[in-house]
């Protein structure tokens, strides 16, 4: 009975201590978030069954006028290092996992929000977009082809031809 009791410590500990370290890892598991875990993991596949009928889709062709008149705001939805090495000019950046409160401000001033991630296939931007519509965003959609579509059409990006685009002046009124 002592040995099932010491077996049994031996496995509590050994499962804290896991647990422990990874959540203090730059890439811990995914752990039951496999969303923020998909959009952190390069080439990972991150279908969320019955999403992405439910947004609309909008084109390159589309978004690129949006983009160069400043009149969509672009969000994110790659991991923080992907969004560092380059994404659509003016873009926030919005994992998954992030709260969307603090940035509403922000997404309200503008009539259209294009939500964009790394894979054509994925529906981590439709995840996001799901919430923002959930937050009383109204018009949100998903770029088709994703940041791979974005980048082949040579659309303006961060290091592209196009000026970053700030907040209409209407934003500085509703800042926090």
């Amino acid at each position: 009975m002592a040995l099932v009791r010491h077996a049994l410590a031996l496995c509590a500990a050994g499962s804290l201590l896991g647990l422990g370290a990874n959540a203090l890892t730059p890439r811990p598991a995914p752990l039951g978030h496999e969303v923020a875990a998909a959009a952190d993991a390069p080439g990972a596949a991150c279908q969320i069954q019955g999403l992405q009928a439910a947004i609309p889709r909008i084109s390159v062709e589309e978004a690129t006028p949006l983009c160069v008149a400043c009149s969509a705001l672009f969000v994110d939805a790659r991991s923080s290092a992907e969004y560092e090495a380059g994404h659509i000019t003016g873009a926030l950046h919005l994992a998954p996992g992030e709260a969307v409160d603090p940035v509403l401000w922000r997404l309200g001033v503008y009539k259209t929000v294009v939500v964009y991630d790394r894979d054509p296939n994925c529906s981590v931007a439709d995840q996001v977009a799901k919430k923002l519509l959930e937050h009383g965003v109204q018009d949100v959609r998903v770029l088709t082809g994703a940041w791979p579509a974005w980048t082949a059409a040579r659309a303006p990006n961060a290091a592209g031809s196009c000026a970053s685009c700030g907040p209409p002046a209407t934003a500085a009124k509703g800042s926090p």
